[in-house]
């Protein structure tokens, strides 16, 4: 069975198993992955923090485009994502466990930037708020914490501790998306927003 067929499936079964985990109805579209990992400033030092891997579509294009899967941390929930993930990405680490789990991110930094494929408009505002701005903390103040949603909005606004801009709107995408990158407000103005094409 071709490789994205088989992702679809594998993913289709996991969401109608678990619909508010898995949050998404398809797989990321390589449109939507590349611009995700467009994000990322490879030639900073460190590692990347991927939340919610999933199928691997976004790790695939941080691999794509020269970041090694051994610079990349990746917390998957779901255990037969978190097997397909060390099958495909041997050099990855993959921590099978809930990456909303404070205590634990707080051991894991620091990291250089933040990929989310996590379901943000799945959790209560005050949860999403703080989870965000816990994550915020394992990175340098203006690196990116990236996330993609389906809205018009991005699931977390401004705030006095938050800059939020919206780097891409993937039309190649079920459903369409929107890229959105967080920063800390102290360094989020000297942020440029990268472009997938990059």
């Amino acid at each position: 069975m071709p490789g994205p067929l088989k992702d679809w499936l594998s993913f289709v079964e996991r969401m109608a198993r678990n619909p508010r985990a898995i949050g998404a109805i398809s797989p990321a579209s390589p449109a939507l992955a590349e611009a995700m990992a467009a994000q990322i400033d490879f030639s900073a030092p460190g590692r990347v923090l991927e939340l919610g891997p999933g199928t691997g579509a976004i790790t695939k294009a941080l691999v794509r485009r020269g970041l090694g899967a051994e610079r990349v941390l990746a917390i998957e929930a779901d255990p037969t994502f978190a097997r397909m993930l060390r099958s495909r990405f041997p050099r990855l680490e993959v921590i099978e466990g809930d990456a909303t789990d404070a205590e634990r991110l707080d051991q894991l930094g620091p990291f250089n930037g933040i990929i989310s494929s996590l379901p943000l408009l799945n959790f209560p505002a005050h949860d999403r708020i703080e989870l965000v701005l816990t994550l915020l903390r394992l990175i340098p103040p203006g690196a990116p914490f990236v996330q993609y949603s389906y809205g018009v909005r991005p699931p977390l606004p401004r705030s006095h501790e938050l800059e939020v801009a919206l780097a891409e709107q993937v039309w190649r995408n079920l459903p369409p998306a929107r890229v959105w990158v967080y920063r800390s407000r102290v360094a989020a103005l000297a942020q440029p927003v990268r472009e997938a094409a990059e």
